[in-house]
């Protein structure tokens, strides 16, 4: 059973003494839909992992050690076009972050749809995404975490999918505020990332696919509130897909931010190194701090 599975790696934390400790938790405990048996393969960008095929979809807990009655939590997706995903760059580093910053963090290790065929390929990465919150939501008490402070951080691709969940038609299964950075908004050919575009629909996608998938689209009165980080001399993931978003964002009255540099480029995990784009840490925690989800 799912309580009983959650509970004893709860217990497994309780007893860590790593300042970034990890619990891997299956996110499913029922079949798993399109399933196919999938093993995991990894490689490098440098020295940063990353996952090219996935067996098991899981969340990555790192429990802050600054620990409040009820911390809030944020899932982490990285990107990498829904062909790859940059775990550490844009997922473990990301939550050790979040941890400094009072923050619980799960890192989404989703389903990649390059490496699925038919329908399938846009259900699996949404589906573990849905899948995620719902559980981290359902065991709040146990990860000491309130259920009504859990954002997302998406990247790139992981932007898109955050996007995605964040304008889910299920509420109850939507965040309640979402950071996107250099995301994949729009799935209109003229602006989106082609290699996200392919491994979403394959060589066929027809004018329903790409509707229902073009998030700026799809923005309600619900939408969680966001902020957004662009990079103006982004070659790779058009600023026009942050602009189209905080535009429908702002024509739903959404507490929304977006912060456009000039630098930084694509792919920049936390900046280091990239110039002036290394201080959107501090936009977003100061961003934080004024919608009261940290202290």
């Amino acid at each position: 059973m799912r309580f009983s599975y959650i509970l004893s790696f709860y217990l497994l934390i309780i007893y860590s003494k790593s300042i970034f400790s990890q619990e891997k938790i299956s996110i499913y405990d029922k079949e798993i839909p399109c399933y196919q048996n999938n093993q995991d393969s990894i490689a490098y960008e440098g020295e940063n992992l990353i996952y090219r095929k996935i067996k098991t979809p899981e969340i990555w807990y790192y429990p802050s050690e600054i620990k409040v009655k009820e911390n809030p939590a944020v899932i982490v997706i990285p990107g990498g076009g829904y062909a790859q995903l940059s775990f550490e760059k844009e997922g473990t580093h990301i939550a050790e972050w979040l941890n400094k910053i009072g923050v619980d963090a799960f890192v989404l290790k989703h389903r990649l749809p390059a490496n699925y065929y038919g329908s399938c390929k846009q259900m699996v990465a949404f589906d573990d995404a849905k899948e995620a919150i719902n559980l981290i939501r359902e065991n709040s008490s146990k990860f000491k975490i309130d259920p009504n402070m859990i954002g997302v951080i998406g990247f790139s691709a992981g932007g898109h999918l955050a996007s995605s969940l964040s304008n889910h038609k299920i509420i109850e299964s939507r965040p309640n505020f979402s950071v996107l950075l250099y995301p994949v908004i729009t799935m209109n050919p003229k602006n989106t990332n082609l290699w996200t575009f392919t491994s979403l629909f394959g060589d066929k996608p027809n004018e329903e696919m790409i509707l229902k998938f073009s998030n700026e689209l799809n923005v309600d009165s619900y939408t969680p509130p966001t902020i957004i980080i662009h990079s103006d001399n982004d070659m790779v993931v058009v600023p026009e897909n942050s602009i189209s978003y905080y535009s429908a964002l702002r024509k739903n009255n959404i507490p929304s931010a977006l912060h456009i540099w000039e630098d930084g480029g694509h792919g920049y995990g936390l900046g280091k190194g990239r110039g002036s784009i290394e201080s959107w840490p501090t936009i977003v925690e100061e961003w934080m701090r004024l919608r009261r989800i940290i202290d």
